[in-house]
Order: C-alpha cells, then structure tokens, then sequence
C-alpha cells in the first residue's frame, strides 16, 4: 500500500491523542469533537460513531457524504487507521439494518414506506424513478426529495448510492405499465438482485476466453486540416475500440476501482503488434492473481491505450514493472484515475 500522507498520519496522531479526552464525553459530543479534528487536517471528510454513550468500542465511521472525488483520501484514511482501543475503523455509511424507518424535516415527515422506487438501466448503472405513496403538499416538494436523497444514502448505503445509481428522476405518476414499483424500505434485496440479474454484476472474474467487441469511431477535424491539391477539406480522425465484455461482471467492484492506463506509440504495424503483445502480457499479469482486469483499449493517432481496472494501484505497478522496462514500452505514459462507477468503460461497453 501507499505510504499514508502526512495530513492522514497527523489527524489519526490528533485522534488517539484525544482518545482520553473523547471517552469522556457523551456519544453526540464526541462526535462533534472527533469532527473538528478531521476538518483541521482532512477536508471533505467526516466522522460518524454507531454504538452507546456506554460503550466501550464503538465503530467509526470515516464517510465522504458521498462525494466520489473524496473517495480516495476516505479509503487511505482507513488504511492508515492505527489500532484504537476504543474503536473499530469503517470505511463508508454502511446500509441500515432497520430500512422502514421516518425522518422529519422542517416539521414535515416522510417514512420509506411511502416512497416509491422502480429499477431501470442507466448505462452500467442502475437507474432510479422515485415517487411518492401519499400526498405532498406543495410547499414540501423539496423538502420531501431531499429527505428522500437522504434515505437512499441510508437505505442503500454510501458507496453503492454514489456508485451503482446513475440517473434519479422523480416522476408524479408510473408512466410504465410493466415497471415494478417497490418502498423504499424493501429496496436493498430487490437493488441486489437487479444489480445481479438484470445487470449481470456478479462480481465473478471472467474463466476462459474473453469475449471482446469491436467498433471504430470518427472524430471530425477542424476545416483546413484535410486541405490538399483538390483544395480544402476537413481531415477524418478515427478511433479503434476493443471492448472486454466478460470484464463486466466486476464492473464497479469496490476493490476494481482505478483506471490504470498504458499509452503505447505505434507507428507501423510492427509495432503495434509489439504493443497489442505487451499490453496482453500486462492483462495476464493483473488477471492471474485478480489484482485488475484488462476493460478496453483504444488506438488512435498513432497511440494504443489499454485501460485496466486495479484495486491497489502499487501493486499493479509492481506486477507491471518487469514490462515497462522494456524496449517496446520506451514510448510509455503510464497514467490512473479514481473511476469506481467504470465509466470510461461503460462509455463504449453500453454501445
């Protein structure tokens, strides 16, 4: 693993200074006090504690309120945790174990047995329409859709809301017949098995041969780049896509999180089977011992990049280094980013 960052060693060196200090407070001023530590040294981070002022181990929770950018910081704070004595360090809101439940808001009340949730497919996300089982009153729309977003968080936990949803749409009435209208309260078995099922999220690694699509896409040049002895024109630019179907039941698996890309030159044809052959061997190493997966790749403009979904990026990087010291990888831009909902992936995949 990474080396934590100084700002994540100095709030847990804050944090069990202060383990003294926070013990003898009730649970709710705890909280407060553990927050105000975070704030001063991780921003857009925050702390939650789930137990009783009584309790003598209490878990942590670390939660970005579901802002994905943050993500990364959350998952390093959380691996840097060190052994507390007071409490068990989480990642992430978990889901609720008791799903029916009320929130009042501005003295308006909503329980997740009175909002409405149908399933539908947003690229490789799952999609939501909401409406409501009761009447709103006008001047509480907004509340109610907000409470509403808040009860999804909790229903349906932190990371699979900011991840597996796409598109949430509040509707008035069920404009489809066939869709299947379910509380919210029911939600988390009927989200599984549609994740499961319907989507094809298994969470399974691939066995065997992969199933890999095709398709050249075309991107317009600016006038004048095609200009010739006919006179001017506009120059087509044109993309190669290989798409790995069979990498799509690990689709937006927490521990597949991260886009390593390997950006090769290809000049001729020679040396675009070099590159084809090292970026192949760069998958098997990855996919042997489960450390990624190889999810596309994209050639064009005289470059070939293969784009690898990893769950540690130092590990894949050292599964990896034997490769790029190579001389085909001498043209080599090695490149990650944070992309838990795959959506680079999806933007060919659901073509």
């Amino acid at each position: 693993m990474t080396a934590p960052s100084p700002e994540i060693t100095a709030f847990w060196r804050a944090f069990s200074d202060a383990q003294a200090s926070l013990q003898a407070q009730p649970l709710r001023e705890r909280v407060e006090s553990a927050n105000a530590l975070i704030e001063r040294h991780l921003g857009g981070l925050a702390l939650e504690m789930s137990g009783g002022d009584g309790d003598a181990v209490v878990d942590l929770i670390v939660t970005a309120h579901g802002s994905t950018e943050k993500f990364p910081l959350l998952m390093q704070a959380v691996a840097a945790a060190p052994a507390l004595q007071n409490y068990r360090v989480r990642a992430f809101r978990e889901r609720t174990t008791q799903p029916d439940f009320p929130i009042g808001m501005d003295g308006f009340q909503l329980a997740t047995s009175e909002v409405l949730i149908a399933l539908d497919q947003d690229g490789g996300q799952a999609a939501l329409e909401i409406r409501f089982g009761r009447e709103i009153p006008s001047d509480y729309q907004d509340h109610a859709r907000n409470m509403a977003f808040i009860m999804l968080d909790h229903v349906l936990g932190e990371y699979d809301f900011a991840v597996k949803v796409g598109a949430v749409d509040f509707v008035g009435q069920a404009g489809d017949p066939q869709a299947q209208w379910v509380p919210l309260s029911q939600l988390p078995p009927v989200f599984d098995r549609y994740w499961v099922e319907t989507l094809g999220r298994t969470g399974d690694f691939p066995a065997g041969e992969h199933d890999w699509s095709g398709m050249t896409l075309a991107f317009g040049g600016e006038p004048g780049d095609g200009d010739d002895d006919e006179g001017p024109g506009v120059r087509e630019d044109t993309a190669i896509v290989m798409v790995n179907r069979s990498a799509s039941p690990v689709a937006m698996r927490a521990d597949l999180s991260h886009a390593l890309v390997l950006d090769l030159a290809v000049g001729d044809r020679d040396e675009l089977a070099a590159v084809q052959a090292l970026q192949d061997q760069a998958a098997t190493l990855l996919e042997l011992p489960q450390l990624g997966i190889l999810a596309y790749t994209l050639t064009r403009a005289g470059r070939r990049k293969a784009v690898y979904y990893v769950g540690d990026e130092q590990l894949a990087r050292q599964a990896l280094a034997p490769l790029l010291l190579r001389d085909e990888a001498e043209s080599l831009v090695l490149s990650t980013t944070y992309d838990p909902a795959w959506s680079g992936y999806f933007e060919f995949a659901a073509h």
